[in-house]
């Protein structure tokens, strides 16, 4: 059975997976030494309705 072109190949799934990852644990650790950044963070999601 073949799948269509348009359906990821496992490989591809897990190489966006890693990407995704890194960059959320890039951005945790620049927010972290950034103070400011993180203020303007809590700013932005005051009011905002919890989940």
């Amino acid at each position: 059975m073949k799948l269509p072109a348009y359906v990821p190949k496992p490989a591809e799934i897990g190489r966006e997976a890693i990407i995704v990852l890194a960059g959320a644990l890039i951005a945790a650790a620049v927010i972290g030494q950034l103070p400011s950044v993180r203020a303007w963070m809590k700013r932005q999601w005051d009011g905002a309705a919890p989940m």
